[in-house]
């Protein structure tokens, strides 16, 4: 077995697990007229690490602890193949139906880079997708599936980091496969090219702080001579 087909099997016997999750539970008694992402995530969470335990692949499944906004996982699991024990880490986004086309923060650069200089690879994203009912809500299909799932390794090339250290790629992007090597390329290089652009955004703030400085200077100037006249009473 080479490594494409490893990771096909990982991606393909996690993802069958969530597929057989939703069919035994296409609705949920959840409210879908807010963000109901926290509590379709917990819901996939706690089911899939009931059903992991008894996959022959998966061991040691585990969820998220509640109210851990910032665990770097909503569920890890190993998955073992003959001898060896691999750590996947899964992220689950839940994706209301009008809402394709948008660009959700998929986690920080800095934990994937932890998690591969502590030996691990594999985060798996898994999407699924579900719309507003009188009840509740219901999961649906998008493109034939009611899930969709990719590792970050596989990411659509036009992913990007953000600002605030978040990468971000369209949910409607499909992913895009590449060698392990090629993904750490990859990442990086969207790493420098974000580092660059604060760089510009900088320097050019920089150059324009002298001058906003002293209008702001002259307009207090103006304000505190119209202070100094005013009449005692």
């Amino acid at each position: 077995m080479d490594i494409r087909e490893f990771e096909d099997l990982i991606n393909k016997t996690i993802s069958n697990v969530i597929v057989y999750m939703i069919d035994e539970n296409k609705i949920l008694n959840i409210s879908a007229k807010s963000r109901a992402g926290a509590e379709i995530s917990d819901f996939l969470e706690t089911q899939f690490v009931i059903l992991a335990n008894s996959n022959r692949y998966l061991l040691n499944a585990e969820q998220s602890p509640k109210g851990a906004t910032k665990n770097p996982w909503d569920a890890k699991v190993h998955f073992k193949y003959e001898n060896h024990l691999e750590e996947i880490w899964i992220d689950f986004k839940a994706i209301k139906i009008d809402q394709l086309g948008s660009n959700p923060d998929i986690g920080t650069p800095t934990k994937i880079v932890n998690f591969i200089q502590n030996g691990g690879f594999y985060l798996l994203y898994i999407y699924v997708f579900y719309r507003e009912t009188d009840n509740g809500l219901e999961f649906c299909k998008v493109n034939d599936s009611f899930v969709k799932s990719y590792f970050l390794k596989d990411v659509h090339h036009s992913v990007r980091r953000n600002p605030k250290n978040q990468l971000q790629v369209c949910i409607s992007t499909e992913p895009e496969y590449r060698t392990r090597e090629e993904f750490i390329d990859l990442l990086f290089s969207k790493l420098k090219e974000s580092y660059y652009r604060q760089i510009k955004i900088a320097e050019k703030e920089l150059l324009t702080l002298e001058e906003r400085q002293t209008k702001i200077k002259e307009f207090n100037r103006k304000q505190e001579a119209l202070l100094s006249n005013l009449k005692k009473t």
